[in-house]
């Protein structure tokens, strides 16, 4: 009956998702459809009770709300045509195509991609640079930071999940990056990096990047995360005059993760998980097939990593939480396959996008793609096989 209500919930989800085009109904009606068929219909009360008394999900809250704020304050203030205008000027044309989409990967932001779009093909058309390898290195280049840097809201929440500092998870998670960067620079016969010296072009370069190492040494001196990010994100905001998203809130988001915690506290306090567990090694069912495929299906279905790994990291702590097999492990995994669910989806607006904007096919993109995902791959199995053995 648990196993029937989990999976029974998951697809409900996933058909919420579909006719209602909507994450917030599917995560609700996963919600209510779970707890009515395990007849633990009560314990919604008190796992709501519990999300508003989490300290956890007030903090990843301002967490969410000053990356965006530091997103909207660096385009408003004009300091984003500053830094691609510098980052042209510094390296050749066709490695600023590939450094362009990589640096601004640092700063988060929806449609990420298609914000660096123009600038690149404007690039490759002074450059000779076929439109097709230009949008596959600015989707890929823009994509890779995702695997591991920590301003990207799943990997916040994935921390916090697990309950492991933020420096940790980043260096854990370096190697896929690496992997997927390097492999692609080499595939693009980016070649050695020459820079062409310009005192103005460094200073502006450099300037543009101060709100992300101001990040970086805080969350290095063992500031907390939250408070760093909040704390730079307001500074920058008022240092630029930028009043007016200073006060933009995302109630979207804050709602999404309402329910994500929700839903996360409701499968803790009704014993769920270790229910569920049981039950599928009984069956023989292999853990690793639900860690697996559920973030990569609904990354494929939603095209939002966020959402992908928000709906599916409970259940996926709930497997490793009863011994199943180690926490960081599991959580690693639903991270690594919420994105490739996400880089490989249609409905991805950074790809339906940026495959219009330079008028090529989806489908030649990431076929032009696929020795980075394998070196993706290749990164994500060393750190799976680290986190196994050691």
């Amino acid at each position: 009956m648990i196993t029937l209500s989990i999976l029974a919930g998951f697809f409900i989800l996933i058909l919420a998702i579909k006719f209602t085009k909507s994450i917030h109904w599917g995560i609700f009606a996963a919600l209510i459809s779970t707890a009515i068929i395990s007849a633990k219909f009560p314990m919604t009360a008190t796992a709501f009770l519990i999300t508003l008394k989490d300290q956890k999900f007030y903090e990843i809250i301002i967490t969410i709300y000053s990356i965006y704020l530091i997103a909207d304050t660096f385009k408003s203030s004009g300091n984003s045509q500053k830094f691609s205008n510098s980052i042209k000027n510094i390296f050749n044309a066709k490695q600023a195509s590939a450094l362009m989409p990589m640096f601004l990967g640092f700063l988060p932001m929806p449609g990420g991609a298609m914000f660096t779009a123009p600038m690149v093909r404007d690039i490759s058309d002074e450059s000779e640079l076929d439109h097709l390898t230009a949008a596959s290195m600015n989707y890929w280049f823009r994509h890779s930071m995702e695997f591991f840097w920590i301003l990207y809201p799943a990997l916040v929440l994935e921390a916090i999940f697990t309950k492991t500092d933020l420096v940790k998870i980043l260096f854990l998670q370096l190697p896929i990056g690496i992997f997927a960067i390097v492999s692609a620079w080499f595939y693009f016969g980016l070649g050695k990096i020459h820079i062409n010296y310009s005192k103005k072009d460094m200073i502006t370069f450099i300037d543009s990047l101060i709100p992300i190492i101001a990040i970086i040494i805080g969350v290095l001196l063992k500031i907390e995360g939250w408070l760093v990010v909040f704390t730079v994100a307001v500074l920058y905001a008022i240092f630029t005059k930028n009043y007016k998203n200073l006060f933009k809130l995302k109630y979207s988001i804050f709602l999404l993760l309402f329910l994500v915690f929700w839903y996360k506290n409701f499968i803790s306090a009704s014993n769920l998980s270790v229910m569920f567990t049981e039950e599928l090694k009984n069956f023989g069912i292999n853990p690793w097939i639900i860690i697996i495929f559920s973030p990569f299906i609904l990354g494929l279905i939603t095209g939002i990593t966020q959402a992908a790994f928000s709906i599916t990291i409970p259940l996926t702590l709930s497997l490793a939480t009863s011994g199943a097999f180690p926490l960081l492990a599991a959580a690693v995994t639903n991270y690594y396959f919420a994105i490739i669910g996400v880089l490989l989806s249609p409905v991805h607006l950074c790809l339906l996008l940026t495959s219009n904007f330079f008028g090529v096919k989806m489908s030649s993109m990431l076929k032009n793609l696929i020795i980075p995902f394998i070196f993706s791959f290749v990164g994500y199995l060393m750190i799976l096989l680290y986190l196994l053995h050691f």
